[in-house]
């Protein structure tokens, strides 16, 4: 359970904690559109469509999990925070993956 912190008004760590994970969101949108859009110009189109596909659905993942995961801010980490970071090295894999071909 998420405790007060003792550098503010009770309820100001689970707030910035929200605005982190929102923070990380935005993160996932614009990588999402930098690799796609990386993928539809640099990729030849079989490769730009499977790549783009994945982007999607990985971006359509990580946004789910990271909404679970504030709406359970006062429950202790499960099986989402090992996930987001699942989803964030395949993100890695594809950028890494589109550079080389």
């Amino acid at each position: 359970m998420v405790q007060p912190s003792d550098d503010g008004p009770p309820g100001a760590q689970l707030e910035r904690t929200m605005l982190s994970w929102r923070r990380t969101t935005v993160s996932f949108t614009a990588v999402a559109l930098l690799l796609a859009r990386f993928a539809v110009i640099e990729a030849p189109r079989p490769v730009a469509l499977a790549a783009v596909a994945a982007v999607g659905l990985t971006w359509a993942v990580a946004i789910h999990l990271i909404r679970m995961r504030i709406a359970r801010l006062t429950r202790p980490v499960r099986r989402t925070l090992p996930l987001v970071v699942t989803l964030i090295l395949l993100y890695s894999l594809t950028g890494t993956l589109l550079l080389v071909s």
